[in-house]
């Protein structure tokens, strides 16, 4: 698994020079040729620096192959850093920094037509009842709002192989990732793009955020709900500002970020 340091997120490339066992190691935009060992010691500082600032490898939430994340296959997993999400939004993957993978406008639409619907009434949920069920302290109700659904009675409706459906905000989440796929690249990709995979990690950090919340109001512990809830939200956004690059007026609107704080 390749393992690349924070915060710009720079790549190891073999270098144009003759000397085969030499790579171009680039690190705050400064190019520096490095025998291999050279390069995988730098990198695996890096990476330990990052654990160390709790940005790196999460084997406890997330599982040694990344199997505990609601998708499996995301940043954390290819280059085993957790960026923040304003991190995320400052990395070369994605605008203004860089470019999006091309997605045709079809296949955007399309996407956008079946889970826009889903994605719309979580975000409504996040800012709205669930924001004001942990202002309140209603923790019932904020379980109730982050219910998971129950697996193995069967499919529902939406084929998500519970017989008692995901809440709202829940199914929400997966309708992200599942946008992303549509949004952030196309069929003719070899693999799942950088884009991709650091929106579905924005995801997984969304839902795992959801978890904390939920273990908060199970606790009756108001500031860490709160907490939690505001770092929800930052993941949210982050990824809503992401995949708002790609839909423009022929997709369909774009998605309202979440406002409001606790």
């Amino acid at each position: 698994r390749a393992l690349l340091p924070l915060p710009l997120l720079p790549l190891l490339l073999p270098a144009a020079a003759p000397a085969a066992d030499t790579f171009e190691y680039v690190e705050n935009g400064e190019a520096k040729q490095l025998t291999e060992i050279q390069a995988r010691d730098a990198l695996t500082k890096k990476v330990e620096a990052a654990t160390a600032a709790g940005k790196g490898l999460d084997l406890e939430r997330r599982g040694q192959f990344n199997e505990k994340a609601l998708f499996s296959e995301d940043f954390y997993f290819k280059y085993g850093l957790r960026p923040s999400a304003s991190e995320a939004l400052a990395s070369p993957y994605v605008p203004p920094q860089g470019e999006l993978p091309f997605s045709p406008v079809q296949r955007r639409y399309n996407g956008y037509t079946k889970y826009a619907s889903r994605i719309t009434t979580g975000i409504e949920a996040y800012s709205g009842a669930l924001r004001e069920a942990v202002a309140g302290g209603r923790w019932a109700e904020v379980a109730t709002l982050l219910d998971k659904g129950s697996k193995g009675k069967g499919s529902n409706e939406k084929g998500e192989g519970s017989g008692q459906p995901p809440s709202e905000l829940r199914s929400m989440c997966r309708a992200l990732g599942l946008f992303g796929n549509t949004a952030l690249q196309s069929e003719n990709d070899s693999g799942t793009t950088a884009a991709n995979l650091l929106a579905r990690h924005l995801v997984n950090e969304l839902y795992f955020s959801m978890d904390d919340l939920a273990s908060a109001a199970q606790g009756g512990d108001k500031a860490a709900a709160k907490e939690a809830w505001s770092r929800g939200r930052d993941y949210l956004n982050s990824y809503l500002r992401i995949v708002n690059y790609p839909i423009i007026s022929r997709v369909g609107d774009k998605f309202s970020v979440v406002e409001g704080s606790l």
